[in-house]
């Protein structure tokens, strides 16, 4: 059994299983998307050059009925799916309970059927499901009564490191299929020298060559398109992009376990901080 429900982007919702206005047919592109493979010919030799591969913008296709009364029912889902608009799908069986953001390119319907079928494409950018939460995991380090960091709730999945100790790893857990960037959440809790963050594993760093003072935030997102690393202070928040310092990767996490550790060039101790892990998957 699964369920799939459509979110517009005023945050209304419509669950399209379990629901006796709507038979769902099909759905197509929710399965391991096709890759591109770029190769080149050479007329010498057999087979050919690898060059680069690539996933395209996934594709997702909704088939199905929509019961009596036919036209309140049909006029109801143009509600979630307006042409050219965002709209997520929520998407939960046994296993994964994921969604994926889209924009909606048509809603087909065919009227003069006994049953009236629409058929509903949306185009996907970012081709991989996202976990809709993830488990919460406490990596707090020493005894603290800090909260979380930004005046935002708790998001789902997030794993507090509290107050650093120098030299004391991390470990998350990447349950997704692929690779994914992380966001991380500073706050100064007194004077800070340069926050470092490490990858144990592949000796990859993320350096920022600043100062902080008490009450100072920093967040760092290290997704694909959505790179971004920003410090608040006094209430001011400025791009420090520039103050990233030499050989510093914005570093991918892979599937499975992964050592990190955050530490600083002086002062490690106040730090306070907190990272997101989004887990990704190809297909449900």
């Amino acid at each position: 059994m699964y369920s799939l429900t459509a979110e517009n982007k005023y945050g209304e919702q419509l669950e399209l299983t379990h629901n006796d206005a709507y038979v769902i047919k099909s759905i197509e592109g929710i399965d391991p998307p096709e890759a591109v493979i770029n190769t080149t010919r050479n007329a010498n030799a057999d087979g050919s050059i690898f060059n680069s591969s690539y996933i395209d913008n996934r594709t997702i296709i909704i088939t199905l009925a929509i019961n009596a009364p036919a036209e309140i029912n049909r006029i109801n889902l143009y509600k979630y799916f307006p042409a050219k608009y965002p709209v997520r799908l929520h998407y939960k069986n046994a296993s994964r309970d994921v969604y994926i953001d889209g924009y909606v390119r048509s809603v087909q319907v065919d009227y003069f059927n006994k049953k009236q079928i629409a058929q509903i494409t949306i185009l996907c950018p970012e081709t991989f499901f996202s976990a809709s939460s993830n488990n919460i995991t406490d990596f707090t380090s020493v005894e603290d009564n800090f909260e979380f960091p930004f005046s935002v709730e708790d998001p789902p999945g997030y794993i507090e490191f509290g107050q650093i100790l120098l030299d004391q790893n991390k470990n998350i857990i990447n349950v997704g299929d692929v690779e994914t960037g992380i966001e991380f959440y500073i706050r100064a809790m007194g004077s800070i020298t340069n926050p470092i963050i490490y990858n144990v594993d592949t000796n990859e760093f993320f350096k920022l060559n600043v100062n902080m003072v008490i009450g100072d935030e920093i967040y760092i997102n290290t997704k694909k398109k959505q790179k971004t690393v920003t410090m608040t202070h006094d209430a001011v928040t400025t791009n420090i992009i520039g103050d990233l310092a030499s050989g510093s990767t914005w570093f991918q996490l892979t599937p499975g376990d992964n050592i990190m550790m955050v530490t600083a060039d002086n002062h490690p101790e106040n730090l306070n901080v907190y990272c997101v892990l989004t887990d990704m998957f190809e297909g449900v």
